[in-house]
């Protein structure tokens, strides 16, 4: 069986933008990426929690930048 995979950590650039937004008002370009950043790392933590509920043999990639028309996913 698989090694488990180690916890996701919240990253930097999210953490800084969290802690300044509940001390300032953000500007309307750095709201914008806080709040992407905010819901991407939601998205990530509950795709690991789904993937972790596998059964089945499969492998579980992360970490995979996908680029599709100047689109990044």
């Amino acid at each position: 069986m698989p090694e488990p995979r180690k916890s996701r950590q919240t990253p930097l650039e999210l953490v800084v933008l969290q802690s300044l937004n509940s001390r300032m008002t953000l500007s309307d370009q750095d709201w914008k990426n806080y709040f992407s950043l905010a819901k991407g790392f939601e998205g990530e933590v509950k795709f690991d929690q789904l993937t972790g509920k596998l059964e089945s043999e499969c492998i579980v990639i992360n970490g995979l930048l996908l680029k599709i028309d100047n689109h990044f996913f």
